[in-house]
């Protein structure tokens, strides 16, 4: 078993102002717009056409929506043997939901892309791109996985801007342009604030849905020590085996939401010796002033680790989101895993964070030789006092060819 630890113009309706791209930084900056101390920064550095290494955002409300398949209004699959068609339905799909929850595809921050080969993660950023103004660079993580649907090539979920809509509860969208269920968010709006990172618990089982059961009583456990409710839980994403155990895990997942609609919900195929890890994110909504940008907290009854917390609690509304990174050419373990963390060090540097700012990462490797050198390697750079909440998956593949191990993190300014 693998032990948990584990890639707008301005932004039209919300961010007024002109953008611009400067050589000494590289970086597209939008001005902070109509909500005092917004802004959104696009760090390219070197990433592809349409996508940033770094995304920095600071005062909005964020839109984190369910993972979505390339399904017409009625649940039907759309394009079965054309990839081109099912990017273009799950765009279109990515676009309604976004739009109902008063955000856009022009206010993408973050965009993760779940696929069947490492093609459809290149064309979806291609298609993607002319969608958007140039200026729009998202942060984008990808990962190999079968899917919910059976007819399904790819499937994405994101994380967007909204307006600053005044309430301070997390609000659960259904949008009836897209095809879902009326109990099953297509999106959650996370209030301007702090935000809670609980780390992937992962449970066995006779069954997958006992490992539900399991796996969501000790998260539910631990925000309760939190003093934090269902009601301000912002998205769930589950690692399990197999897929076509989703239905059922979904149905599990219910019984923890009564009275609600259950938060928006992403599914990847992890190959491990348990059937689930469940990781969640929260709304914090008190953030502590005199305390540092993130606090690290590990529940009574777990041992702590020096390379993961159990849960991270951010205390600021500038999040920096950082695009899954690979190695540059294909390798073996050691190489991959000492250039991605020396990537992801220099990317921190140049968005006025460190290692030990680190709040949220997931570790996708596909196999032994990378999940060794994953484990051999954090402990070079993280502080042991500070680790990120964390999950560590052994997934069928990577989003790029010829590589077996890529990081998506999130972090938090040095700050206070």
């Amino acid at each position: 078993m693998i032990r948990q630890l584990i890639t707008t113009a301005a932004l039209v309706a919300i961010i007024a102002g002109v953008t611009s791209c400067t050589a000494d930084d590289n970086s597209t900056k939008p001005s902070s717009g109509k909500t005092a101390g917004s802004s959104i920064e696009y760090v390219p550095m070197d990433a592809p056409t349409g996508m940033s290494q770094a995304v920095i955002v600071q005062g909005f409300p964020l839109v984190h929506t369910r993972q979505l398949l390339p399904l017409d209004v009625e649940g039907k699959p759309v394009g079965k043997d054309s990839i081109d068609k099912q990017i273009q339905q799950v765009l279109d799909n990515l676009e309604a939901v976004l739009k109902d929850s008063g955000s856009g595809l022009n206010k993408l921050v973050r965009l993760n892309i779940y696929a069947l080969a490492p093609p459809t993660v290149t064309r979806v950023r291609e298609l993607l791109s002319k969608r958007l103004d140039p200026s729009v660079r998202p942060v984008m993580t990808s990962v190999l996985t079968p899917l919910p649907e059976r007819d399904a090539l790819v499937a994405l979920d994101a994380v967007a801007v909204a307006p600053e809509a005044g309430g301070k509860a997390v609000k659960l969208n259904r949008c009836d342009a897209v095809a879902g269920k009326k109990n099953l968010a297509d999106a959650a709006v996370l209030p301007r604030g702090g935000v809670v990172y609980l780390s992937g618990q992962p449970e066995d089982g006779t069954m997958t849905e006992l490992a539900v059961d399991r796996s969501m009583k000790q998260l539910m456990k631990t925000m309760d020590y939190l003093k934090l409710s269902p009601e301000q839980v912002v998205h769930i994403k589950v690692f399990m085996r197999p897929m076509t155990s989703a239905e059922g895990v979904l149905d599990e997942l219910k019984k923890f939401f009564p009275g609600q609609a259950t938060p928006p919900v992403v599914f990847v195929e992890w190959l491990a010796s348990v059937p689930i890890e469940i990781e969640m994110v929260a709304q914090l909504p008190s953030i502590n002033k005199s305390a540092d940008n993130v606090e690290f907290y590990t529940p009574p009854e777990v041992r702590p680790s020096t390379v993961f917390s159990k849960v991270a609690l951010v205390n600021t509304d500038r999040l920096i989101y950082i695009s899954g990174q690979y190695a540059r050419v294909p390798s073996r373990g050691e190489p991959q895993s000492k250039y991605v963390f020396s990537q992801l060090q220099e990317i921190l540097e140049k968005t006025g964070s460190d290692m030990s700012h680190m709040v949220k990462g997931t570790y996708y490797v596909c196999d032994h030789d990378a999940a060794r050198w994953v484990d051999r390697t954090r402990p070079k750079f993280f502080d042991p006092q500070r680790p990120p909440a964390a999950s560590k998956l052994r997934v069928h593949a990577m989003g790029m060819e010829g590589r077996t191990m890529t990081v998506d993190m999130i972090a938090v300014d040095k700050g206070r």
